[in-house]
C-alpha cells in the first residue's frame, strides 16, 4: 500500500508538472501571439505613417513645381512684353526716319521741279 501511495503520489506529481508545463506553454504561446499581433500593428502603423509622409512630400513637390512653372511663365510673359515694346519703339523710330527721308526727298524733288520750270 505504501508503494501504491508512492506511485499515486508520483503519478499525481507528474500529472501536475505536465499540466503546469502545458499551461505555461499555453501562456507563453498566448503572450507570443499578443506580441506578434502588437508588432504587426506597429508595422502597419509605421507603413501608414511612411505612406502619409510620402504623400505629403509628393504634394509639396507638386506645389513647388507649380510655383516654379508659374514664375517661369510670368518671367517669359514679361520678357515677351518687353521685347514687343522694344520692337514697337524701333518700328516707330524706323517709320519716322523713313518718313523724314521721304519728306526730304519730296522736298528735293519739288525744288528740282521748280528750278527746272523756272529755267525753261
Amino acid at each position: 500500500m505504501k508503494t501504491l501511495l508512492k506511485t499515486l503520489f508520483v503519478a499525481t506529481a507528474v500529472a501536475f508538472t505536465a499540466t503546469s508545463c502545458t499551461q505555461e506553454g499555453q501562456q507563453n504561446a498566448e503572450a507570443a501571439a499578443a506580441n506578434t499581433e502588437a508588432a504587426a500593428e506597429n508595422a502597419g502603423d509605421a507603413a501608414a505613417a511612411e505612406a502619409n509622409n510620402a504623400a505629403n512630400a509628393t504634394d509639396d513637390a507638386l506645389e513647388n513645381t507649380g510655383q516654379a512653372i508659374e514664375k517661369t511663365a510670368d518671367a517669359a510673359a514679361a520678357n515677351t512684353e518687353a521685347a514687343a515694346d522694344k520692337a514697337a519703339a524701333e518700328t516707330k523710330m524706323a517709320t519716322n526716319k523713313a518718313a523724314n527721308k521721304v519728306d526730304a526727298a519730296a522736298g528735293d524733288a519739288k525744288a528740282e521741279m521748280n528750278a527746272a520750270t523756272r529755267n525753261n
